[in-house]
């Protein structure tokens, strides 16, 4: 055992109305998965009007979570035409593309979920689907209990050669799918390294960074319960404290 300080983790926030005021929230299960899974310290990252301060961020923080959330993405953001369909969440736009082509100039360790895996591709340049053909195939009923709506949904295969079934502890697993969007073009300087059966990318990895990694599904609900998502955010967790014990 060493006293070696656990790394610290930046979660990225929602901008939300409750109750006709702005709220900035974050949902339980993130923190809870970094602190038991990734054995790190969750912070709370806020947006500001005045601005934000990326480079103390950079400086503050030795990795960062990219979560999901029920907001989009404003379509002009990649250069899709019209207004799209929200809800929309301008303040957290405003920090996490700009923060995601910042932390991976230095190389730190990001994970992206869901909403944080269109965010790591919009911020290379990439674009989405703003509709599925098939909504169901990726999204569990609105009206299901929570247990279900969380439940495994579908398959994801990594590709051979992706060099993630350490990372995932194996090839082929399943995972649940809360998502009515998806990526379509593919940024630059990223590749997908898994997909669902129907071709949706699933998994995708920014090359030449020692872990930067997007997800599509929702590895932090119960990881305890789920092989893969477990091992997803010990690597996670790892990265982050190689990244703390170089600084």
């Amino acid at each position: 055992m060493t006293n070696t300080p656990k790394p610290v983790i930046g979660l990225i926030t929602d901008m939300r109305d409750l109750g006709g005021m702005p709220f900035q929230v974050l949902g339980d299960k993130y923190a809870q998965a970094v602190a038991e899974f990734a054995d790190a310290v969750p912070l709370a990252i806020l947006t500001s009007r005045t601005g934000n301060d990326i480079e103390r961020l950079l400086d503050v923080f030795d990795g960062f979570l990219f979560t999901g959330s029920p907001s989009n993405i404003r379509p002009h953001l990649y250069g899709e035409a019209g207004e799209g369909v929200g809800p929309f969440d301008d303040a957290r736009d405003a920090l996490s593309l700009p923060l995601i082509r910042a932390a991976l100039a230095r190389k730190m360790p990001c994970l992206f979920i869901c909403r944080g895996l269109q965010e790591l591709n919009v911020a290379h340049g990439g674009t989405l689907h703003t509709g599925l053909p098939d909504p169901d195939a990726h999204h569990s009923p609105e009206d299901a209990p929570y247990e279900d709506r969380y439940a495994p949904h579908h398959e994801v295969i990594l590709k051979p050669g992706a060099g993630l079934d350490e990372v995932f502890g194996s090839a082929r697993f399943e995972v649940n799918s809360l998502h009515y969007q998806a990526l379509d073009r593919i940024g630059e300087g990223l590749s997908v390294a898994g997909t669902a059966p129907d071709g949706i990318p699933e998994v995708v990895v920014a090359e030449g960074q020692p872990f930067a990694i997007g997800v599509q599904w929702h590895p932090e609900f119960r990881p305890a319960q789920n092989a893969p998502n477990r091992a997803l955010f010990a690597h996670f967790g790892q990265a982050a404290r190689a990244w703390r014990a170089q600084k």
